[in-house]
């Protein structure tokens, strides 16, 4: 009688492991294992009535939500059922609620020690695996082992970032943690990967003054702050200002090139190109987009003049995939994407508190930052793992509630 509630907490265990510590060794394996496990979760929902009430949480709320908006968008162009069932590319955002019904199993166990463990084992094998290859197999960009280099050190940097929730505990094992940014660092440098390594900026100077303010004494929060910027500054000084750092160190000159109308490099006169593309497609069509199928060819019927690009997967930045894909929808399904986290931790309350602003923050300004420069929504394992932060918010604020109760 007792083995089916076993059964149930030996999955939510695996989920945590899938969600946060499998993404950059074993995307694949971390994919398939965390849609299972969120269609366990919907078991869990149906036989648990109690468990539903995660579902009420802003995190979830707010993610269902965007996902209404941006099906409300798909109807509008939908020329087919395969129109409207794309939407499910981005199934483990609509999943979250499932996700944390399941991972609210474990109760007091559900802690930002543990979330913090299995991040950081997750930000160590991500820079392992940068490392080996730009070092040993002496590979021109770190991570192609497993990944895309870009999306191997978009992945590090997040978790490298969610492993700091473990600041939180008061023990002395939480300086431990400390290493996840500098993982995450390492991992960006080892794949040559510009875009996160200027997500890492805002991220760092965010983290550090939101633990700075939950974990110290107010006197001893400025001091901190400079210190973080002061690092940032004299860091930023080597990369971009002696040229260091190869492909990373160009990071200046681009700048400039950028201002001044210059001449950049391929990839980001590439960039470039596809965010006038978007623009251009978003105010032909301004309040519902293209849909999803294909939709980086129907931009391209209204690119600029110019050398030219074969379309991709996506327009390499999240702000111009959702308005090329739903119009002003899209955009709004986008922010309500980025505000669930944040939602989510405002709402928590009891212990955890503080741990579910923390991730919470953290998550809507990484992807954000990261979106810049890339897709994360859309593109499965990032999408997983924004599903799963999602679902330890929701979890995080659902067991606060049932403290208070």
């Amino acid at each position: 009688m007792n083995l089916l509630p076993k059964l149930v907490v030996i999955l939510a265990w695996a989920a945590l492991l899938a969600g946060l510590t499998l993404p950059t060794p074993t995307p694949e394996v971390a994919n398939i294992a965390t849609l299972v496990l969120m269609g366990a979760g919907l078991v869990v929902l149906a036989a648990v009535p109690a468990s539903r009430a995660v579902l009420r949480q802003p995190a979830i709320a707010l993610s269902l939500g965007a996902g209404l908006v941006l099906l409300a968008a798909l109807l509008f162009t939908a020329t087919s059922p395969l129109h409207i069932a794309v939407i499910m590319v981005l199934a483990p955002l609509w999943l979250a609620g499932a996700h944390a019904g399941l991972l609210t199993r474990l109760g007091e166990a559900l802690t930002p020690l543990v979330i913090a463990s299995l991040a950081l084992a997750g930000a160590v094998a991500g820079a392992a695996i940068a490392g080996y290859g730009a070092l040993v197999l002496q590979l021109d960009r770190g991570g192609m082992l497993v990944n895309n280099p870009i999306h191997l050190a978009d992945l590090t940097l997040m978790l490298g970032f969610v492993a700091l929730v473990g600041l939180l505990d008061r023990r002395p094992v939480r300086f431990t943690f400390l290493l996840g940014p500098l993982l995450a660092l390492v991992a960006v440098w080892f794949s040559g990967s510009r875009g996160p390594l200027l997500a890492f900026v805002p991220m760092l100077l965010v983290a550090t003054a939101m633990l700075a303010f939950m974990t110290l004494p107010r006197r001893q929060v400025v001091a901190v702050l400079v210190g973080a910027v002061a690092v940032i500054g004299l860091a930023g000084t080597a990369v971009i200002g002696l040229g260091l750092g190869g492909r990373l160190g160009g990071l200046g000159n681009d700048a400039v090139a950028l201002f001044t109308g210059g001449a950049t490099d391929g990839a980001i006169g590439e960039r470039l190109y596809m965010y006038q593309t978007a623009w251009n497609a978003f105010r032909a069509s301004p309040f519902y987009g293209y849909g999803m199928v294909e939709f980086t060819t129907s931009a391209a019927a209204f690119a600029p003049p110019g050398p030219g690009y074969a379309p991709s997967s996506h327009l390499h930045n999240d702000l111009a995939d959702f308005a090329v894909i739903g119009g002003l929808l899209g955009l709004i399904c986008y922010g309500l994407l980025l505000a669930a986290p944040i939602a989510g931790g405002l709402a928590t309350r009891g212990r955890h508190r503080q741990a579910a602003l923390y991730l919470g923050v953290l998550a809507s300004l990484g992807y954000f930052s990261m979106g810049l420069t890339n897709a994360m929504f859309g593109i499965l394992t990032q999408t997983v793992v924004y599903g799963v932060l999602l679902a330890l918010i929701a979890a995080l604020a659902q067991i606060g509630q049932d403290d208070q109760a």
